[in-house]
């Protein structure tokens, strides 16, 4: 069963020493030897680029962005039929960030039942199930 890899995942693993960085880097290994079967989306490479691009650091935004598209070649697409899910999950889950909404519309779009964040706000949404980067932890 695919899952999907949230923002959260590839920040934690590019990032600077935190209790999460360790258990993406995992998660992202095992992607990258075939034991995980995983993606993302567009959506995910946007924030990585947004992000990184705020805070100056557009080398940064450009690796990144490269080596996950790399890594989930090809990302998922956000397409008129992804978007056409979002009114009514905004009316389910009001406190959700709009682009968790798109997570969420892109996983119910591609059957994916299961979401790799750190992000609490998934636990929530009864489309997907959420599991924490903890739980790959070696």
């Amino acid at each position: 069963m695919t899952i999907f890899i949230d923002t959260s995942v590839v920040m934690y693993a590019a990032g600077g020493e935190h209790p999460l960085r360790r258990p993406c880097t995992t998660i992202l290994d095992r992607i990258s030897s075939g034991s995980l079967d995983a993606t993302t989306s567009v959506e995910v490479v946007q924030e990585l680029v947004h992000r990184n691009v705020s805070i100056r650091r557009p080398d940064e935004a450009a690796r990144l962005a490269e080596l996950t598209m790399a890594m989930f070649a090809p990302v998922l697409p956000i397409t008129d039929a992804v978007m056409r899910r979002i009114p009514d999950l905004i009316r389910r889950y009001p406190m959700l960030q709009a682009r968790d909404l798109v997570h969420v519309a892109t996983c119910v779009h591609e059957a994916i039942e299961e979401i790799v964040s750190a992000d609490r706000g998934f636990d929530q949404v009864a489309e997907v199930r959420r599991i924490d980067p903890l739980a790959f932890a070696p």
